[in-house]
């Protein structure tokens, strides 16, 4: 139990981050960004071609992947998000366009870069003992690469000017806008911050078991989920959500096998909705805050 215990933490760490993102650009803008699943394919591709393509170093074409993602999810929110704000687009709409900038993204990648899965690296990847839990070294960069940015977050909510500028905006934004706060530049840093968290995710993931056009959408399924498992109004809960996320994907594998993985997170989703909507550290709103 404790291996698939820790095979889930892994899992979990990289829907922290792929959720933080994820929740960050939807509580400051409301938007359901199911495009985000196309960034983090697309960083991941971007790594894929750093080091296959240009034979840049590791750390250089992880740094590539992540500028990547942040220009693709700037670029969508000037290009198709903020139009749809200015012209008060409903929820529906945006929901819809993300769709179609996901299935625009990644049959353009499918078409220059083929289908089947792409691997970084062959042959087998040294591994970490403890006690009877083994390790690969990528999988204990996921968990503390993903504690890392995850802390550097919640300072950069905390402690930052920009960040605090983030909660105002989502806390209300015609207050802020009244104020003096720049609201479009402020979701612009939003989604570039956002989408980075997913790039990051995207290349741990990309080291661990390669790249293919298809993972985006599971991901930011599962980042959904994480976000209501957490609490859709709490900046720092996606990450809980998303380690929880994970550990029960691990136990579901141990009892069962993989195949029962979806059933179970949708599951495990249906039973928030119904029982606790608001989350794990979420609040109860009063209907005139909805």
């Amino acid at each position: 139990m404790l291996q698939f215990m820790a095979n889930g933490l892994c899992k979990g760490s990289v829907y922290a981050l792929v959720a933080t993102g994820f929740g960050l650009i939807y509580t400051t803008s409301r938007v359901f960004h199911l495009a985000h699943g196309a960034v983090y394919t697309l960083a991941g591709y971007a790594l894929f071609c750093s080091i296959t393509f240009l034979h840049l170093p590791l750390f250089i074409s992880a740094g590539l992947a992540l500028l990547v993602a942040a220009v693709a999810g700037a670029l969508i929110e000037v290009i198709v998000y903020r139009p749809l704000d200015r012209k008060q687009a409903s929820s529906a709409v945006v929901m819809i366009s993300s769709l179609g900038v996901y299935i625009l993204l990644v049959n353009l990648m499918t078409m220059f870069l083929g289908n089947e899965t792409r691997i970084l690296h062959s042959g087998a990847e040294p591994t970490v003992t403890f006690a009877n839990v083994i390790l690969t070294r990528v999988q204990l960069a996921q968990i503390a690469v993903s504690a890392l940015f995850v802390t550097a977050y919640w300072f950069f909510l905390r402690k930052n000017s920009l960040g605090r500028l983030c909660r105002a905006v989502a806390d209300d934004s015609v207050l802020a806008s009244v104020l003096g706060a720049n609201v479009e530049a402020t979701r612009l840093v939003v989604f570039v911050v956002g989408s980075s968290l997913a790039g990051v995710g995207a290349v741990l993931v990309a080291l661990d078991v390669g790249v293919e056009p298809n993972k985006g959408f599971p991901i930011v399924l599962g980042a959904a989920v994480a976000c209501i498992i957490g609490g859709l109004h709490r900046f720092i809960a996606p990450a809980l959500g998303g380690i929880l996320l994970g550990l029960v994907q691990g136990l579901v594998v141990w009892r069962t096998s993989d195949k029962w993985e979806s059933l179970v997170t949708f599951a495990v989703l249906i039973c928030f909705l119904l029982f606790r909507p608001q989350g794990l550290l979420g609040m109860r709103q009063r209907a005139e805050e909805r």
